[in-house]
């Protein structure tokens, strides 16, 4: 940006939101850098006058559509077409890999890579690339699609192409939808929310017709834009891989941003994991490793972007209320001033507030909902928590093919339902990662005396027999 645009507003495009950087600033003064790039988010058509309404590219469901996308172009791409499989690309030693995106212009691929055959990946979401765990994540599902299509065919042979890779989907989605309210969420509610609003999935062959048609599913933008990014303060400021031997090794996570290549090396998926496994993450907290606060996406620059920067004035871009506001609005207790937050958040955390914002009400939603003391067996404050709970229970009533429901019209048949509760996050794991031999029954949250690491072998595949026809 040139620097007469900083003082002169109607120098700027329309669509950018530059962030100034103060020059006494303790990391890019370093660089000479006055100004971070920020683009808004594309507005919703609209033809009435009024706030600036943002669109959302992703589906609001939890559909597997990281696996298959939103539309039936996308799909249509990461098909084979042939025995419901999804496209993958094998490795010379026969690992299974995501689809190549070959295309040069792509910002993530590298002349260098190109020219052994290693690209960037091609998924359902086109962020895959942005950091390898992401890549790992994503590879997990699509073999665990490729897997249950095949066995499907086993089961089925006179099935087509259609129908098996239909039932796969299916079969993927429902077991995304019961790890992420069975494994993900507790951790971050604790256990006393997520029995209250009844967030937990049901027992055995139970079925229940959750869905409630005038509940929108829709991502809320204080989900999207500060709740859900609490996770943003507790990336390590390292990535762990651990070897067949036990033998660990580590890298910067800013080295990792928009550079998966590492995956085609052989052995890598497995490494990853275990390392990821392994790996504690931070508090969820106001403070951010230096990694992604000055080093994000920087390539081989020596800085980057600063992700709470960038997070801060997402909020503002989408018009998203306070921190108070949004406080006041979960019915907790009022905030007028600087002193009402004792309590609530540490005290030094408090004075820094003070001095940064006039008022209270000045608070960033996204610096307020980190800075507040987590909730009881949980990792979340509660204003952070009540976003959070709104969203992730109108995803379950306000889906008419959530995985338990009674619906005649679609339904899981009572034995396939209680197989699908049966679903385990490190059970898919050790089913797709054969390498790995073991791992903790709840791959979300480190080993110990309460989640033991345990042999793959005690983890039972899906029986798919209930599924023959």
């Amino acid at each position: 940006m040139l620097p007469d645009a900083l003082g002169d507003p109607t120098l700027l495009h329309p669509e950018c939101a530059a962030i100034s950087i103060p020059a006494d600033d303790p990391f890019y003064s370093r660089f000479n850098q006055t100004c971070m790039e920020f683009i808004r988010s594309a507005p919703a058509p609209r033809c009435l006058f009024g706030p600036r309404e943002q669109m959302n590219e992703k589906t609001a469901y939890i559909d597997g559509s990281q696996v298959y996308g939103i539309d039936d172009e996308m799909m249509n791409s990461l098909r084979t077409m042939d025995d419901g499989l999804l496209i993958a690309q094998m490795t010379n030693e026969g690992e299974e890999l995501l689809p190549a995106n070959t295309d040069l212009t792509n910002e993530c691929n590298k002349a260098e890579q190109a020219s052994m055959n290693q690209f960037c990946f091609r998924a359902g979401d086109r962020r895959v690339n942005e950091q390898v765990l992401l890549v790992l994540f994503h590879t997990v599902w699509a073999r665990h699609h490729n897997h249950l299509a095949s066995r499907l065919k086993n089961i089925n042979p006179s099935w087509n192409d259609e129908e098996l890779f239909q039932e796969a989907r299916r079969i993927v989605g429902a077991q995304l939808q019961h790890v992420t309210y069975n494994e993900y969420l507790p951790p971050i509610f604790g256990e006393n929310i997520i029995k209250d609003s009844k967030l937990k999935p049901l027992k055995n062959k139970k079925r229940k017709n959750f869905y409630i048609p005038d509940k929108s599913a829709a991502i809320s933008a204080e989900f999207a834009t500060a709740a859900f990014r609490f996770g943003h303060s507790q990336i390590a400021g390292h990535m762990e891989r651990v070897d067949d031997f036990g033998d660990i090794s580590s890298t910067e996570t800013s080295s990792v941003f928009m550079n998966p290549f590492v995956v085609y090396m052989k052995g890598a998926v497995p490494q990853l994991t275990r390392g990821e496994v392994r790996q504690s993450a931070g508090d969820v907290d106001p403070f951010f490793t230096p990694q992604v606060a000055g080093k994000l996406f920087k390539g081989m620059n020596m800085f980057g972007l600063d992700l709470m920067s960038l997070n801060i004035q997402r909020g503002r871009d989408h018009g998203i209320a306070s921190y108070t506001a949004l406080r006041a609005s979960c019915d907790l207790s009022s905030i007028h001033d600087f002193p009402d937050l004792s309590g609530i958040m540490d005290e030094d955390v408090i004075e820094i507030l003070e001095d940064v914002y006039s008022h209270v009400d000045d608070i960033d939603l996204f610096v307020g909902g980190l800075a507040e003391h987590p909730v009881e067996g949980g990792v979340v404050g509660p204003t952070f928590a009540c976003i959070l709970l709104d969203q992730f229970l109108r995803l379950k009533v306000g889906d008419r093919y959530w995985y338990e429901t009674n619906d005649k019209d679609t339904r899981f048949k009572k034995e396939q339902v209680k197989e699908i509760r049966k679903t385990t996050l490190a059970g898919i794991m050790c089913e797709v990662i054969p390498e790995l031999t073991e791992i903790q029954a709840e791959p979300l949250k480190v080993a110990s005396l309460e989640n033991p690491v345990v042999s793959c072998s005690s983890f039972q595949e899906l029986d798919l027999s209930h599924w023959k026809e």
